[in-house]
């Protein structure tokens, strides 16, 4: 991974098991994150997650089941209220997702967002989204 230090990045902790995490970053994404035009089933697979008018594509560029995945962002549309020339501002970035398993009722989650910097316009609005997204939306989702 070619991450640098500046990269977003998140790790929690969650009382799931690594399928069901897996399984709420390829199936579910709609049940805390956004609406996905359709599953993620492969290594290759192009897929868009929106929120009406605002959208990214992704190509998955890693799929190892229960443990890693990898989403190249290879397009988008972002809408943030208030910032200008943020449209394209995720293209190229990508995103890294960890399954630890601790045990077989809870696992690490880590998330690196390879490319989310901080000399990005958007990075205080996403950096603060992708905190709620995954230490709260995800992580009670799965917990639930």
């Amino acid at each position: 991974m070619e991450t640098k230090s500046s990269d977003y990045s998140t790790l929690v902790r969650i009382s799931a098991s690594p399928e069901a995490v897996f399984r709420a970053l390829t199936m579910e994404l709609a049940e805390w994150w956004g609406k996905m035009d359709h599953p993620v089933e492969k290594k290759g697979a192009v897929f868009t997650v929106s929120w009406g008018e605002p959208w990214y594509r992704f190509e998955v560029i890693d799929y190892s089941p229960q443990r890693k995945l990898i989403w190249k962002c290879i397009d988008a549309n972002q809408i943030i209220d208030n910032l200008e020339g943020v449209q394209k501002e995720w293209v190229g970035t990508k995103l890294h997702w960890t399954i630890d398993a601790i045990n077989s009722k809870e696992v690490e989650l880590s998330l690196v967002h390879e490319g989310l910097v901080p000399t990005f316009t958007c990075y205080d609005f996403c950096s603060s989204t992708w905190d709620r997204f995954i230490t709260t939306s995800l992580k009670e989702y799965l917990e639930a």
